[in-house]
């Protein structure tokens, strides 16, 4: 019976350092990210659970700078860090389900955002984190480990990505909310 116990309370404590590490990393941008930035300020953050599981963290960023001509950029980041595995073809459903139910369909071109996601996105594992940079240019990159993994070059592609999250239409309020810092 002590043995049970014991694994139990082990089980426990792994689990809560687990979620500790993940909300630590979540309220930081990873220094290669952070090198372009001389301004970076988080904006909001929440964490996404179905019937009890935990899926990801995301966290929601301000990014500023001066170019060469000593003009001020401003840029968004999404950062999500997963907290289970995801197969990269699952990412891809859940996103085109997310966008239709936006009333994307007829406004986008949603087949061929999704080729090219489908060359960018990797299968995801815990603790494995991709960061969206959207640009206000429109220009845009996922990164992931240390390295760029690509970009939509669609002026449209970031805004309706992050309207997924972000949008007053978008499917959790709550979360959206938590991101954008706003007061629940």
């Amino acid at each position: 019976m002590h043995k049970i116990s014991y694994i139990l309370l082990l089980s426990l404590l792994t689990s809560f350092a687990c979620a500790q590490a993940a909300n630590e990393s979540i309220n930081e941008l990873p220094e290669y990210i952070m090198a372009d930035w001389e301004h970076t300020q988080q904006l909001g953050e929440a964490r996404f659970s179905r019937f009890g599981i935990h899926i990801y963290d995301a966290s929601f960023w301000s990014l500023s700078a001066n170019n060469e001509a000593n003009k001020q950029q401003h840029s968004t980041a999404l950062a999500i860090q997963y907290a289970r595995n995801i197969k990269a073809k699952r990412l891809l459903s859940s996103t085109l389900k997310e966008w239709k139910r936006l009333g994307f369909a007829n406004q986008h071109p949603l087949d061929a955002w999704l080729s090219l996601l489908k060359e960018i996105w990797p299968d995801v594992k815990p603790g494995d984190r991709l960061i969206f940079i959207s640009s206000e240019d429109g220009s845009n990159a996922f990164y992931s480990n240390h390295k760029k993994l690509g970009s939509i070059d669609d002026k449209q592609f970031s805004s309706a990505f992050l309207d997924i999250w972000l949008s007053p239409n978008a499917k959790y309020q709550k979360h959206r909310k938590e991101l954008l810092g706003e007061t629940l």
